[in-house]
């Protein structure tokens, strides 16, 4: 028995199909397999009976007409007449075998060839006596015709009845068992019939039960499933999710979907427990399902952490400012207390400074005078730094020169070592010859000799030349470094130069800009005066001021108190 329920939705439609294919099949076999045995009977019945009650019926015809042109053979006077009815008495008795010998193939029952038999053996008889009738009677001769019409009625009529009654018995028994074959094939008919309408019937009510069943157990989960949608996107979280009994996909999606609204109700309850906890001035508190953050609810939980963090290091700096506020207004008291005792003494201080400026404005208006003679004097240096610059890089361009004559001269030598070379090789090659020319080389080989010594030289000369080249470079080498170092600290001294020569300048502008601010000091001194009174009355209100301010530092660190922070940001 399937279990449907049990089936996923895939498998639990195909099987269905199936199912319902099935039994079409079956149907359709069913009816293929009685569509062939009928039409097989139905040609049995056509050979076997239908056909063969033709073919008895002409054996009987051509036998009749067989025995007609007997009797005409011996009845006749006439030899023409008598040679023509003979001719068709041996064509008919020729059919006649013919449609016996295919009637033979047609036999089934015992009955049929006990008939057929029985006419066999009457026909032995029959056409012997049949050969002996005409054999008499085929002659003008009144006598042997009269002998012969004697043993025709004697003898052969009776076999003609006796084959006649076989034949025809044959032909009755064909038909009553031609007629009892189709009484069969007209019940099978029926019958058929009957079983293909029962099996559309039992497929239609199978595929229809299957189908609903089908759909019900598919419509009716996803209908409650679709409801219970609704409450949840209504924010009902708590309320159960249908229940089936199969295990489908269905069935998964309602454990998916109580399983989602499981892990929201926890999320949710979780996230009121931590915003309810900061509210009450908790800030220390963490959550506890960490793992069920998961996907896009890890923005909550980081949202949620950062609000925390940031409210928790706000307060930290409240904290922090209440207690630097405090401990300021104590100190800005203690600051405006003194300030108020030190303004009396500064108005004598101030006479002082009136007097103490005069002497500062005349040392610095002769200031400005030595400033302005130090300018000229560093600007006259510094130009005769930067002639000095310049000469030492024209010296440093002559120098590079020297640095590509000396390499154009390491190529020549180059060239002159690999002639050496060369030349050794032949006086090698000339001393070779020499040698296999015998006493006629002896002078040749003199020669080769002194020019493969003059090679020799030639390149020993060539490699010293090199040696001394080389240490050149190098000594031009360093002497272009040591120049450019040169160069470059006469630079660092013309910028300098240039810079002393700058300041002296500004120095020469601010001094003479300080003795003028000197002369406005001056009348400055009489309103600092006014000033220090001022200053001891704004004292005296800021000590009031900043113990005012020490009581909201005091309450802002009781109101800082309530909240629970963490030590760790």
């Amino acid at each position: 028995m399937l279990n449907f329920k049990k089936m996923r939705i895939k498998k639990r439609l195909t099987t269905g199909f199936v199912l319902v294919s099935a039994i079409t099949s079956v149907a359709s076999i069913l009816g293929v397999v009685a569509m062939m045995i009928i039409s097989t009977n139905y040609a049995d019945a056509l050979v076997n009976y239908g056909f063969s009650q033709g073919d008895i019926g002409k054996a009987l015809v051509v036998f009749a007409d067989a025995r007609s042109a007997t009797r005409g053979v011996i009845g006749y006077q006439d030899e023409a007449t008598i040679e023509s009815l003979t001719q068709v008495h041996d064509t008919k008795k020729a059919d006649f075998q013919e449609y016996l010998a295919a009637l033979e193939k047609t036999l089934i029952t015992d009955v049929e060839r006990g008939y057929y038999e029985s006419a066999l053996v009457s026909l032995d008889d029959y056409w012997r006596v049949d050969a002996e009738v005409i054999s008499i009677g085929s002659t003008t001769d009144p006598v042997k015709s009269e002998e012969a019409q004697a043993l025709a009625a004697d003898q052969l009529d009776p076999l003609y009845e006796a084959v006649y009654s076989s034949l025809a018995g044959l032909m009755t028994e064909n038909v009553d068992t031609g007629n009892s074959l189709a009484v069969t094939l007209d019940t099978m008919r029926n019958i058929l019939i009957f079983a293909i309408l029962a099996i559309i019937v039992i497929s239609v009510v199978i595929s229809t039960k299957l189908g609903n069943s089908i759909a019900n157990g598919i419509s009716k989960p996803l209908g409650a499933l679709s409801e219970r949608f609704r409450l949840f996107s209504g924010g009902d979280l708590a309320s159960a999710f249908p229940e089936t009994d199969t295990e489908d996909e269905v069935a998964e999606m309602i454990k998916e979907a109580g399983s989602m609204a499981d892990n929201l109700n926890v999320i949710i309850n979780d996230v009121s427990y931590l915003l309810g906890e900061m509210a009450v001035g908790n800030y220390a508190v963490n959550t506890k399902l960490e793992d069920k953050y998961v996907g896009d609810f890890t923005a909550i939980v980081t949202a949620l952490r950062k609000m925390n963090r940031q409210m928790n290091e706000t307060l930290k700096q409240i904290e922090m400012a209440s207690g630097q506020v405090s401990a300021g207004s104590s100190n800005l008291a203690q600051a405006a207390q003194g300030l108020a005792e030190g303004a009396t003494d500064q108005s004598a201080s101030v006479e002082e400074l009136q007097a103490t400026i005069a002497n500062i404005t005349a040392g610095v208006e002769k200031t400005a005078e030595h400033v302005e003679e130090s300018y000229r004097q560093a600007k006259q240096y510094a130009t005769e730094a930067d002639r000095s610059r310049e000469e030492m890089e024209a010296m440093m361009e002559a120098m590079k020169r020297i640095n590509e004559t000396s390499e154009k001269i390491e190529n020549i030598i180059s060239e002159i070592e690999d002639i050496a070379s060369q030349t050794n090789l032949l006086s090698l090659n000339a001393a070779i010859e020499a040698a296999r020319a015998g006493e006629a080389g002896k002078g040749f080989a003199v020669v080769a000799d002194q020019i493969r010594k003059l090679a020799e030289q030639s390149a020993k000369s060539a490699v010293d030349t090199r040696e001394l080249i080389e240490g050149s470079l190098l000594e031009v080498e360093g002497g272009n470094k040591a120049a450019e170092r040169a160069a470059n600290s006469i630079e660092e001294v013309v910028k300098g130069m240039k810079l002393i020569a700058d300041s002296s300048k500004e120095l020469s502008t601010i001094s003479a800009e300080q003795a003028t601010a000197m002369e406005q000091a001056e009348s400055g001194v009489n309103q600092i005066s006014e000033v220090v009174q001022s200053n001891s009355a704004t004292a005296e209100e800021t000590s009031a001021t900043s113990e005012e301010l020490s009581a909201q530092a005091i309450s802002m660190n009781e109101l800082i108190s309530h909240f629970t922070l963490r030590d760790d940001i």
